[in-house]
């Protein structure tokens, strides 16, 4: 779970440092390329996993994915990094190796980010493409698909609140963690008691709610915001499962 943390934490961008070949630009981005790569170009869509460092312009490195030995993916269009990435990782071959320098105005601006990007700073990253791939998404499965996840002992997680709990009985199996406030707001505990259940980015989580909605906004969060590859949803909900006829068990607060 700590890189899963590590993604969230990074969703907002970082990466860079080197120099040789020729320069290019796009808008206000300015990038070299120190080494060519081969094959297909990263284009909007895709999933790209990348290493980098990123540096502030006096070279003081303020953060590396290979320091940790952990890259770092992102999909190209989705708005989970800063303008400069988007940019400036478009149209890169895999093996390529960029320096992008990037304005504040395609950074973090006049806010910074933390203590290590003071306001207005122009970032240098030297980011290296790894891989591209299909972007995973949020699966919606039937009551029939969804049995069967459950047959199979998979993790089952039950996101609504305490008192629907108690009112339809919970699916047998099933973790039982609130994901939303009644206001909508994401639940103070929700992340501290999913996150342990989760071994890693490929871990299988089956979420269930009411109708589907919450499962379908928590659900692509995980995917498109966290990096969860495998989550799927209980499309129609308890309601659908107790329509065709399946049953549920007492819940028993803790």
């Amino acid at each position: 779970m700590k890189k899963l943390i590590n993604v969230i934490l990074l969703s907002l961008g970082t990466v860079g440092f080197f120099s040789f070949s020729v320069a290019q630009s796009s808008s206000e981005l300015t990038f070299e390329i120190i080494a060519a790569g081969t094959g297909e170009q990263a284009k909007p869509g895709q999933r790209a996993t990348l290493h980098y460092i990123g540096k502030l312009e006096d070279g003081s490195v303020f953060d590396s994915s290979r320091d940790r030995g952990e890259p770092f993916s992102f999909t190209l269009g989705a708005g989970q990094v800063i303008q400069g990435w988007e940019q400036g990782v478009l149209g890169m071959q895999i093996g390529e190796i960029r320096t992008l320098n990037i304005p504040p105005e395609l950074g973090y601006g006049e806010r910074g980010a933390g203590g290590s990007i003071p306001p207005n700073a122009r970032l240098i990253f030297e980011v290296e493409l790894l891989s591209l791939d299909n972007p995973p998404k949020l699966e919606h499965a039937s009551v029939l698909e969804f049995k069967d996840a459950q047959q199979k002992g998979q993790l089952i997680i039950d996101i609504r609140r305490p008192e629907e709990w108690a009112e339809t009985g919970i699916l047998e199996g099933a973790q039982t963690i609130t994901a939303f406030t009644e206001s909508g707001a994401l639940h103070p505990d929700f992340q501290r008691k999913f996150f342990p259940l989760i071994e890693d980015e490929n871990t299988p989580v089956y979420l269930y709610c009411r109708t589907g909605n919450r499962t379908g906004t928590l659900g692509n969060a995980l995917v498109n915001q966290v990096g969860l590859r495998n989550v799927t949803h209980l499309k129609p909900g308890i309601v659908g499962w107790k329509k065709d006829g399946l049953i549920t068990v007492p819940y028993k607060s803790d």
